[in-house]
Parts: structure tokens; sequence; C-alpha cells
């Protein structure tokens, strides 16, 4: 500071300080002519009277003259006086790096940012500068958020050189993208999106024709920009669509929404604010976040990291980490409860979105005692299963987590009762009902194995209680939303569905067997029908993409059983005999007519199914189960296509809601499971009638012949008792 200036703040300060001392001198001085009677005016009928000032007036006031005294002799304040303790401003990160910025690229003879962003002193600076004028966009940690895109990473929408880099910074951009609500019907945008999501999506949930008919929406409207989809051009910031990269949101609803709004994305230019020193101090600092972010993904196994993918899916993570038709692994999906709404978080290396901030101390917590960094999980994540994993398979799983895209998505607030929101009561739920005993492989004693049928036994438990859980799906829960150990497997309903019985005297009774059950899991379809509703997620998502070997050891336990999961002994097999003379008799032609009008054309006349339109009702697994639930609601819900394998999708199937009453739909139902499934009782019209009510009564009964589109457009904040 120059001498004039100097001189000019040091008598500033000292004026200011003697007038307040002079004020406070006056109300001192002036203190014994104070009446307190006296009224010097009065507003709104308030009287405002002449009292003195209170005694804490004049003690508050010396107590800041001598602190402002104080402070001017030990610390700057007077000019370039620089107190008694020498004070430098050098501690000030807002300051310093900036400051002395000009000073330290001067003696660099290489400025390239590689070169740049070895320089602790330069990258200080830049992320100092980035925090300032680029967090508020990017986030403080340069991953970017929605609509903003992670600058740590190798995709670059402009090119990711030095020169383009720095371009970006000095000049701007401005990403524009017309939108096309005007032009394109919602039917065409649907496909559309149908067919971006496509190009990087296994197991869409939609048929290949929309798809197909998507494709040629898109060459027709899309192509100019982005030719089919699968490559970038950096020249006009045109994004690849085929990879897991969604700058906008990679669900369909947010592909639907930029088809239908577009967009214009503008970054400002900074050339005007910042010096040519700042623009290179902040491209050093992103470099120096690319190469750390690199180096940590190179670190990892690869090895490690095929097998923890592997698992990630055998373990269905992406069904339940992701929304319906979203980003994969970025959260989001509804968990309905008898206590609220738990939704499903984002698990990408997000540093504030995901679990990048996680070390593996941290997740391993997660996913062993459902101990989260911000507090207890809801037993909605399977920890009480995944506490049985291996060490191995756990840092597998945490080495794959970490290679996988950041996803900026933000995690839904979960919309739970009171006390069930407070996380610290999840300890106590931990402590009462979470079994912390470690799994016993010992063969059950009714199962007689030999050795390789031993060694798959003890796999598939593994697989089962461990990473596939199905246990966690098909047991009974108590009040409190546990499971009920002694009943294992013995079914749940889930969304208006019932996730069957699946102990071993329910799969032997109804003739499950190695072959059936494999394909099943493995494929979606087997001799005993195919999946549908949840299940079909399950083996779309996660036991298809399983090797065999791996599924054959599932059915292996699943048919042996094991603890509170027998056969007992003497337990006969169900034997449907198909329409035979009898079913034809004038006693149960009524019903055959019922079963030929309503469901022949489509399962056949005899029952054994028309491929591709309808999978046998014959030996159908759920025709013989020993629960008519699921019989009953697929009639009234109908069902919509299960996209497992495009190759060989069925029809949709209506909905009879209106089309039959509950004694026609019992005496039906009766039929079909007497001669097609070899149940012996018949279903009533009570059964029908209260389970007709619970799916009115959830929203999920047809009302119409149900299309796909009413699954695709139903109410997701729905819950089932």
């Amino acid at each position: 500071m120059s001498v004039f200036w100097n001189t000019w703040v040091i008598i500033f300060i000292l004026i200011f300080l003697t007038f307040m001392a002079l004020v406070v001198f006056k109300y001192w001085r002036s203190e014994d002519t104070a009446d307190k009677d006296k009224t010097i005016a009065t507003f709104d009928g308030i009287d405002e009277n002449d009292a003195p000032p209170p005694r804490l007036f004049y003690l508050s006031y010396l107590s800041a003259f001598i602190l402002a005294i104080g402070f001017l002799v030990l610390y700057p304040g007077l000019g370039n006086w620089s107190g008694m303790l020498g004070w430098q401003q050098n501690e000030d990160a807002l300051s310093s790096p900036i400051t002395d910025l000009d000073s330290q690229m001067s003696s660099l003879t290489d400025q390239s940012l590689h070169q740049l962003a070895t320089n602790i002193d330069v990258t200080e600076s830049g992320g100092v500068l980035f925090k300032t004028h680029c967090a508020a966009c990017h986030s403080s940690n340069a991953q970017g958020q929605t609509h903003f895109p992670n600058l740590i990473d190798n995709d670059w929408l402009y090119g990711g050189t030095d020169e383009d880099i720095l371009n970006s910074i000095k000049h701007g951009r401005n990403g524009a993208m017309p939108g096309w609500k005007e032009v394109l019907s919602d039917d065409q945008v649907a496909k559309t999106s149908y067919y971006i999501a496509s190009l990087q999506r296994k197991n869409l949930n939609a048929p290949q024709i929309k798809i197909d008919l998507g494709k040629e929406i898109f060459i027709q409207y899309c192509a100019s920009c982005h030719i089919d989809g699968t490559v970038a051009n950096t020249e006009i910031g045109v994004p690849n669509l085929a990879d897991d990269i969604w700058l906008h949101g990679g669900s369909i609803e947010e592909i639907q929404h930029t088809i239908n709004n577009g967009i214009n994305n503008l970054m400002p230019a900074f050339s005007e604010q910042l010096s040519e020193n700042q623009i290179l101090a902040i491209g050093a600092y992103l470099t120096k976040q690319r190469q750390a972010y690199d180096a940590k993904l190179a670190a990892l196994d690869p090895e490690s990291v095929s097998r923890g993918e592997y698992l990630a899916y055998a373990g269905d993570c992406v069904a339940c980490h992701s929304a319906e038709s979203g980003e994969l692994f970025g959260g989001g999906l509804p968990f309905k409860t008898p206590f609220g709404t738990a939704y499903s978080t984002n698990i990408t290396p997000h540093l504030s979105e995901g679990i990048g901030s996680y070390n593996y101390a941290e997740f391993k917590a997660a996913l062993f005692k459902g101990k989260g960094k911000h507090g207890y999980l809801y037993p909605a994540m399977p920890y009480t299963s995944y506490q049985h994993l291996t060490e191995q398979d756990t840092q597998d799983i945490w080495n794959y987590l970490q290679s996988i895209t950041a996803v900026a998505r933000q995690n839904d607030k979960n919309s739970m009762m009171f006390p069930t929101n407070i996380r610290l009561g999840l300890l106590g739920w931990n402590i009462v009902f979470m079994d912390t005993n470690p799994l016993s492989y010992d063969a059950p004693e009714h199962a007689s194995l030999n050795e390789h049928e031993l060694a798959q036994w003890q796999e598939g438990k593994y697989w089962v209680m461990g990473l596939g859980h199905c246990a966690e799906c098909h047991s009974p829960r108590n009040i409190a939303q546990a499971m009920i150990p002694e009943k294992i497997f013995q079914g749940n309903i889930i969304d208006g569905w019932n996730a069957p019985n699946i102990t071993a005297k329910e799969l032997y009774e109804a003739r499950w067997d190695m072959q059936s059950l494999t394909d099943f899991l493995h494929t979606g379809h087997s001799s005993k029908g195919s999946a549908f509703a949840g299940m079909a997620d399950v083996v779309k998502n996660s036991t298809s993409l399983m090797t065999r070997a791996d599924i054959e050891t599932i059915s292996r336990y699943l048919l042996v059983g094991d603890v509170n999961n027998t056969i007992p002994d003497g337990q006969q097999q169900l034997t449907p005999t198909g329409f035979v003379p009898a079913s034809y008799t004038e006693e149960q032609q009524n019903s055959y007519d019922l079963y030929t009008n309503t469901c022949g054309a489509c399962h056949g006349e005899d029952g054994k199914g028309r491929d591709p339109i309808a999978p046998t009702l014959l030996n159908n697994g759920i025709i013989m189960h020993s629960d008519p639930y699921n019989t009953i609601a697929v009639t009234i819900r109908g069902l919509s296509p299960t996209y497992v394998d495009q190759e060989r999708n069925f029809m949709p199937m209506t909905s009879f809601q209106n089309v039959l009453s509950d004694s026609e739909l019992a005496k039906l139902i009766s039929f079909v499971r007497l001669y097609l499934g070899g149940r012996q009782e018949p279903v009533t019209t009570e059964q029908v009638k209260t389970v007709r009510q619970q799916l009115e009564k959830a929203g999920f009964a047809g009302n119409l012949h149900t299309t796909p589109d009413m699954y695709d457009n139903k109410d997701k904040a729905i819950n089932i008792d």
C-alpha cells in the first residue's frame, strides 16, 4: 500500500474511533439529566421516555474499544502496520495462491496442462479458482450433476485435449438441441426413447418391434446430428448415445423429456473474467483430478472387477439400485412398507451423490451390518443376507462398483412414518432381529447326497442365502418386517403378487426338477411355465447373467431343502391329467366352455400353450401351486410381456376384471387347477372376492383389457397390504 493510502487509512480509522468515543461520552455526560418520567414523543400510543442508557450499554462499548485497540496493536489493520504478532495473509486460501500465481507461472517453461498438473502450487491455485467460478455447476468435486458434465472422466463433449479444455473455459460452450414435441407424437417419442436406451442397455422393457420402429424415427429426425446414435461429434458437442454417460438423465422418462423439450445448455466464457494464467491453473487442476481418477481405475485388478460385476448382477444389485427404466445403479426404486416408502440409493462412485466418498471398511459395514456413513440402513437393503459373503467376494464387488460410471442422480428422500424415520432405531432392529451366526454348510439330515451333489448343495446355499437372497422375497415377515426363520421360503405378498412358496416340499409336490428349475431360473422359460412380474425382473437382471452351472447349484439347494425346509416322508406328487374325457362330461361342460371362451384361444383348447402366444397351463408351476393367489391375480390383473427373451416373448394377457364374476372365476380356476394342475381342492368364490378386493384397493385390478402401456403408466405410489 502506498504512503498516501497508508496515511489516509490510519486517519480514517482513528477519526471513526474518536467519533464513536465522543458519542458514548456525550450520552454518559447527559445521563444525570435524564428523566425516565419525561415523555419525548408518542408513536401509535406508545410513549418514548427519556430514560438513561442501561449500564450494560457502557460496559459493552468499553469492552469493544479495548478489543479493537488490542486487535489494531497485535494484527494488521492500521494501513501497512503488520501488527506486533507479525501475522501474514498467506494462510488465507482465497488470496495467497491467486496472488502468487503469476510469479509461480513465470518460472515455468512447459505450460502444458499435464506438466502444470504436477506443480502443487499451480493446482492449488486452480482448485481455489475452480471452486469460485465452476463448482456451482460442476460440483466442488468436479464430477458434475444433472445437466452439467463430469470433468474428471475422459468423456468430453467438445474434446479433452489441452486446446479443447482451455478453449471451453475461455470462450464457453452453447449446447443446443431443438425440442420435438410439436413434430413427433407421444408414441413416436416413446419409440425413439426405446431405441436410444437400447443402444446401451440390455433387457429393455420394450418389445423389439418398438425399438426397430424407434430406430426408423431416429434416423429420419435425428441422424443429421447423431448419425445412428453411436458416434460422438466433438466439433459441435454431439454425445455418444451408446455409452452409459447421460448428461441430462438416462431414464426413459428423462430421455423422452429431452426429446420433447430439447436442450439449451450454456457455459459462460471466462476470458474476460480470468487471466490466461488463471485459466491455465483451472485446466491444470482438472487434469490433475483426471489423472488421479485414471490412476484409481488403473490400480483396480481387472480380474477382481470382472468377478465383482458377475457377483453384483448375481446379487441383483442393479435391479434394486436402479429406478424403473432408470440409469443403472443410480438408485430411486421405491420399496413400499407398512411404515412408509424407502428408496434405493445411488451406489455409483459419485463423490457427493453416490458412494464415491466411502472407503472399503465403510462399504463393508453397509453391506454386512446395514451401517451407512450417514445412518443405519433400512432392512429393505438385504444386509441380513449379504453378511454371509466371503471377504474376497466383498472386495470384488467393491472394486467393480469403483469402476462403473459415476451417475449424478440425487437420492430420493424416504417417507417413513415416526418413529421408523429415526435411523438410530434401526440399530435396535438389528440387535433384536438380525441373526449374525455364520451359515452352516453341513448337509441336512434328511438328504442323501453324493460328493458332487453335496458340493453343488453347499455352493447353491451360498448363492441363495447370500447373494441370491431368495429368502428375502419368498419368506413371510413379522410385524417389524423381519424374516421369520422357521417359515423360510414359505411365500410372501409383494406388490400384489405372491412371491410363492418355494420350499422343497412345494417344489417336489409340483414336480419341479433340476432341468425345469434350472431352465426357469436361467432363461425365464421352462416346461413348468414362464417367469412374470417381479420374478421376470430377477431373471432378466440377475440369474440369466449367471452361468448355467451356478444356476444348477441354486436348483440343487432349493430342491433338496435345508433346516426348516424338508420334504416330509411319504410326500405325494401331483399328476395333472390334462383334459380327459371326464372334463367334457355334461357335469363339466359349462366349466370347459368357460375355459375355451376365455383361455383356449391363447393357451390352446388342450391347455398346452401356443408358442409364441401363451405358455402352457398343463403342469404349470403356478397352476399346480398350493396357493391359488397368483392364478386368481393373473386373471384380474392381466399380464404384460416380460421381455426376458425377445425371441420368446408371449402376448399380453388381458384382464378379466369386468368380464367374469367372482363365482365364474372361482369355477374356471378350479376347473383349470383340477385337470391342468392336479389340484383337487376347489377355489372358492370367497377366495376370489378377497383377492379382487385387495387388488382393487391397491389399484392393481385391470378393469379393462390391460395393455403393457397401462403398466408403464401405473401409479408407482400405490401400496398393497
